[in-house]
């Protein structure tokens, strides 16, 4: 018999912390556990029931000291007052005579007994999940038995119909044919009723009081009027307060415009949850913590319920707001996580851009963002981290080894990479999107209407907490020694210190892996200099960009870009004037690449100062190229850099159209084709030929011996139009590939456009596969123009 051999279960790599140093930079010190450091989750919501996010690390105190939906979901308004007759019943909005309970008589302490009402429909604030829930319950509860019973009378009656008319054998009369129709047609209309059941009255009186203690809020869940058993909740900042509405809904209340809109705070889905369990999950066991197990957390969900969970501009706006109402009276945010975004079209303009940067630049919060799980073309970065100020922090996805075989339980483990849909640099307009990678993948606490304890999420959204939490880490370290910081010290450290992956994809990692020790102890070296106050603006070019992007067509002579650099004081219009006049640097200006030139030397003062890079592309390859101009400080090189200047260049390959409409990339095997390993990626430019108006991929493997054995790609083709996103003009599949059959996708193109076809091999894809492909434009045009209108 075979002996079994029984392994230990890789626990830590559940909630990844080893990648990044967090395990032995908490070893090391194991009181910056993020003690003293608050984290708003911008997000749909967190819930402060779920395993680990109840309390701090003493076990008492309230993890979750705030909760607010900024949407505008679970609003109420309850401008209207009224009083109680001498019988003590009030007349609510949904006409009901509701029906005061002791403890509201008692304890409404208004000169004139007053209450506050209003009507909420609950729908909005369910989750989809709890939808289902609360559908399937009330269909159980309400429906079913009725319905069944209908059923059964009307088959019944079919039957006995069809046992007294077929015995004669005779045909039917036509009264009876339509008595025989409408006992059908009522069989049919009843069974499909069933399958269409959508009945939910969640639709309550909602009635505020005010107390001696703050205000209190009643909600009659009972649809009856009577308050006794109606569910009673006070402010969420006072009394932390969490009820449930049924099995599956649980609430928050907060109070604003002076008892006139009742806030009630749910959740739109699971995802804010599992988020903040990453950042400061304090779990019964320390191996599965989160990385900053006693750092708080505020609530601030940005995701529309009646939209889905899908995030608003007012939403947001709201949320802004209320970390800096939060600063400003002395309940500091720290960081700020948003693993929420999208793809805007002007990344360099918006109000809502401008106010993510008000609150780094004035306020001192350290803004993380997600990537997005957009790539693997290039220029595929949501917003944020993509804003007119880079004041972000923007991370990548990475997967390792442990977690590969912890939690997706994977037969091998593969090589440590990035996913292959994570987001790629750069920006719309040149500037990096990406800071850093981290972890994008965890199995951890969600909200308690799952009906799960933990589960499995991926994503740049699981990457960015991981990077929120270290950042708590870090500042949770600086305030206890001491040590000044800022939102630009922290960026500038974490780029500096971390680890560069030269096997991972350099658009997906940006400066690298993230390292929290080194970023810690960068930091504590340097805490006394001047320019940890000083973030630098880099504009680049008649459009301000954020850096230098070369894409059009065939590069055949140099470029020459203004740069202006200017320096800026964190919350710079209370700078005291001694500071900005005595601020001066002196940067070694050094390219990282011989066909990019500048002069090597800056001398900078506070003010804005002009600097010409050259960029020549005459020379380089088709394919695309990447650069940066670094900024050391001549009397501190050791620091790192104090600022940079990304370059970006495209090279595409040329089709002589009038000989072939095909493009097929030179490869240096016999038979034409290329080898990929899990991750691989390989990127095509091609400038479209003119009157091309669509392409066709046609892909297949060379390996005889696979057989019907499959390759996993994914094929993302972008074309970057004038103040377009990249989901404007793209196709983005996942396709299977063998040597038996030939796969072919057709897409969108436009002509003299570059095109970029990106082909990647799956991350969790095993094996070698090798790949022949081919691109081939086709065109068609409309003889008369008015055709197409």
């Amino acid at each position: 018999m075979t002996e079994v051999s029984y392994n230990v279960f890789p626990i830590n790599a559940l909630v990844p912390k080893a990648e990044t140093g967090v395990l032995t930079f908490l070893q090391k010190y194991p009181d910056y556990d993020g003690r003293d450091v608050t984290i708003a989750i911008l997000d749909s919501g967190v819930d402060p029931r779920a395993a680990g996010l109840e309390t701090l690390c003493d076990g008492k105190s309230v993890k979750v000291i705030e909760r607010f939906d900024c949407t505008g979901c679970g609003d109420v308004d309850v401008s209207r007052k009224v009083t109680a007759n001498d019988s003590g019943f009030i007349t609510g909005l949904s006409g009901r005579h509701l029906k005061l309970s002791s403890e509201m008589i008692s304890n409404n302490n208004t000169a004139n007994g007053e209450y506050h009402i209003g009507l909420k429909t609950f729908f909005d604030l369910s989750p989809t999940k709890v939808r289902e829930n609360q559908l399937n319950a009330e269909k159980t509860r309400k429906w079913d038995k009725p319905n069944k019973t209908a059923i059964a009378e009307i088959s019944r009656k079919i039957n006995e119909f069809e046992t007294q008319n077929n015995e004669s054998g005779k045909s039917l009369s036509w009264d009876k044919k339509l008595e025989k129709e409408d006992l059908d047609g009522t069989l049919e209309l009843l069974n499909n009723y069933d399958k269409i059941y959508n009945d939910i009255k969640t639709t309550f009186d909602c009635i505020l009081y005010s107390t001696s203690s703050g205000w209190r809020a009643v909600i009659d869940i009972t649809e009856k009027g009577d308050l006794e058993h109606a569910l009673h909740i006070g402010e969420y900042s006072k009394t932390h307060e969490i009820q449930n509405v049924n099995d599956f809904l649980s609430i928050s209340m907060n109070v604003h415009d002076e008892g006139n809109v009742l806030e009630i705070v749910g959740m739109c889905t699971s995802h804010g949850t599992h988020v903040a369990s990453i950042a400061s999950g304090n779990q019964a066991s320390k191996d599965l913590n989160g990385i900053a197990p006693n750092a708080k957390i505020v609530s601030l969900t940005i995701g529309d319920g009646r939209l889905g969970s899908m995030e608003t501009g007012t939403g947001l706006v709201r949320a802004i707001m209320k970390v800096m109402e939060l600063c400003r009276d002395g309940r500091k945010i720290d960081v700020i996580n948003m693993s929420y975004g999208e793809h805007s079209h002007w990344s360099n303009v918006g109000r809502i851009g401008e106010l993510m940067s008000e609150v780094v630049n004035k306020y001192g919060v350290v803004w993380v963002a997600s990537a997005g799980n957009h790539g693997p073309a290039l220029s595929t970065i949501g917003t944020p981290p993509d804003i007119p100020i880079p004041s972000c922090i923007g991370v990548g996805a990475y997967v390792s080894p442990q977690m590969m075989e912890a939690e997706y339980t994977m037969r091998e483990k593969l090589p440590a990479n990035v996913y292959t849909w994570t987001s790629r640099d750069p920006c719309i307009d040149g500037g990096q999107g990406v800071t850093v990678c981290a972890p994008g993948g965890a199995i951890t606490s969600v909200p308690q209407f799952t009906m799960t304890k933990s589960q499995l999420m991926n994503g740049t959204s699981m990457a960015a907490p991981h990077v929120a939490g270290a950042i708590a880490l870090i500042i949770s370290g600086l305030k206890q020694r001491q040590i000044s910081y800022s939102p630009f010290s922290i960026k500038r450290a974490v780029c500096a210190t971390a680890t560069k992956l030269n096997y991972v994809d350099v658009f997906a990692q940006g400066s690298g892996l993230l390292n929290v020790e080194k970023t810690f102890e960068h930091l504590t070296q340097f805490g006394k200099h001047l320019d940890n106050m000083v973030r630098f603006s880099v504009r680049c070019g008649i459009s301000n960009a954020k850096g230098i992007y070369i894409r059009q067509r065939f590069l055949k002579k140099p470029f020459e870009y203004s740069v202006n650099i200017e320096p800026v004081f964190f919350n710079h219009t209370e700078t005291a004037p001694k500071d900005k006049l005595n601020f001066n640097v002196r940067l070694n200006l050094v390219p990282s690449q011989p066909y990019v030139q500048c002069g090597a030397f800056l001398d900078l003062n506070y003010c804005t100062r002009s600097l010409v890079v050259k960029v020549d592309p005459s020379g380089l390859p088709p394919g695309v190229h990447t650069a940066v101009v670094q900024a050391f400080d001549t009397d501190c090189v050791e620091k790192g850099s104090l600022f940079e200047i990304p370059v970006t260049i495209v090279q595409p390959h040329v089709i002589d159209y009038e000989e072939t409409r095909l493009y097929e990339p030179i490869s240096h095997t016999t038979d034409g084709s290329f080898e990929f390993q899990p991750s691989t990626i390989k990127r095509d430019f091609i400038l479209v030929p003119p009157r091309a108006t669509w392409a066709v991929l046609r892909m297949r493997s060379t390996d005889k011996i696979c057989g019907k054995d499959v390759g996993k790609f994914f094929v993302h083709t972008v074309q970057l139009l004038p103040k377009s996103s990249c989901r404007v003009l793209e196709t983005m599949k996942l396709l299977t590939v063998n040597s038996e059959n030939e796969t072919t996708l057709a897409f969108k193109c436009q002509e003299n456009n570059v095109l970029e076809l990106c082909i990647a091999k799956y991350w969790s894809n095993f094996g070698s596969i090798h790949l022949k492909y081919s691109l081939e434009f086709h065109g068609i045009q409309a003889t008369n123009p008015n055709a197409c209108k």
